[in-house]
């Protein structure tokens, strides 16, 4: 058997490769003889001072050399937005950790389930990734119409960042703290309105959730997007809001609206100040949004392993965890494997399924 010409590859192909890399950057497999390839494999040439992509030996015996090529991020909302500023983080690190670039592409609509959609039907060779968040898990109940599984037709690689939620009060709202304004509330019932981005969002959820464990009759409303709730809420024809801390951020910074409670099990670096609502005395309605990456189903295991590791080597860089944490995210624990994110997807999309449900929330589509 000729063994295969000289590639680049940008992963370790063994332990001892690996205590190598803070010195090697390069690894090329060499032209061996027969004799030489069966008796010792494939020997390696170290050579410093560029990254190197993984060569994995697939399953008929075949050399594959990943990534060799762009890879393509999907983004399934509009530039300008979170999931925007999060991808551009990603995808800048994952360039350098890849050694090709990452370029995102924007499939928005349907809350990012025509982006999850179309990279359901893209190749499964590593070189299509989808940005998800929770709305396309849900879709089924919420987004009927669209013709993929997020369960399985994507398949999980590796978490980006949690995106934590903010109560919000509007300043004409005369109340104190929130115990005084939930008083209110109950007294005057139908007086108080709170607003979401729209129909089935996790905003809209915690409307309900908080409705319920806190008696309040106050009247949901659904608002074309973020900054639509927030102009009302400023403008007074809204009393209060739930809104994601990277959206609200501003909005706060400004004096425009007063942040009443993170919906967190921890309080949020961006407002620190800021009490979890479990302080308030609500506790079990902490609920992050969620930004992972995905891949189409029956992606081969060396390119989800790679990406998964570039990812961790983005989300742990310094200058990204700073960006993000001051922005409002909060960043993904150590423990960021495929597998403890597809445990998180189950557990997760069981939970608001079942909210869907109980609160008879119809689907969009």
């Amino acid at each position: 058997m000729t063994a295969p010409e000289p590639v680049r590859l940008v992963s370790l192909l063994s332990t001892s490769c690996r205590a190598l890399q803070d010195s090697c950057s390069t690894i090329y497999i060499h032209r061996r003889s027969k004799m030489g390839c069966r008796r010792k494999g494939l020997g390696l040439w170290l050579v410093a001072g560029s990254v190197f992509p993984l060569a994995a030996m697939s399953s008929n015996g075949v050399v594959e050399v990943y990534p060799k090529r762009p890879i393509t991020l999907v983004v399934g909302f509009p530039p300008g937005g979170g999931a925007d500023v999060v991808a551009r983080q990603l995808a800048g690190q994952m360039t350098i950790d890849l050694g090709q670039n990452v370029i995102l592409a924007y499939r928005p609509g349907a809350a990012g389930n025509i982006g999850a959609a179309a990279v359901a039907r893209s190749p499964a060779d590593g070189y299509t990734v989808y940005l998800g968040v929770r709305p396309a898990a849900l879709h089924k109940s919420l987004f009927k119409g669209i013709d993929y599984d997020f369960a399985k037709d994507l398949v999980p690689i590796g978490m980006v960042a949690r995106v934590p939620y903010v109560l919000l009060m509007g300043k004409h709202v005369a109340a104190t703290s929130l115990q005084d304004a939930f008083a209110q509330a109950r007294a005057r019932p139908d007086a108080f309105t709170c607003a979401s981005p729209g129909l089935g969002s996790t905003n809209h959820l915690l409307c309900e959730d908080l409705k319920e464990k806190a008696a309040l009759p106050w009247a949901h409303v659904p608002y074309k997007g973020e900054a639509a709730a927030m102009i009302d809420l400023i403008g007074g024809r809204a009393d209060f809001a739930v809104a994601s801390v990277p959206g609200a951020l501003s909005y706060i910074a400004a004096d425009n609206v007063r942040p009443m409670a993170v919906f967190a099990e921890n309080r949020v670096s961006a407002i620190a100040a800021v009490p979890r609502m479990e302080e308030h005395g609500y506790g079990g309605i902490d609920a992050h949004g969620w930004c992972a990456i995905m891949a189409p189903a029956g992606t081969p295991s060396y390119a989800i392993s790679r990406l998964n590791r570039a990812i961790n080597a983005a989300v742990s860089n310094v200058e990204v965890r700073k960006k993000l944490v001051r922005l409002g995210y909060v960043m993904p624990g150590a423990d960021n494997t495929p597998e403890a994110l597809e445990k998180f997807l189950v557990e997760d999309t069981a939970r608001w399924t079942e909210i869907l449900a109980q609160w008879q929330i119809k689907g969009l589509q």
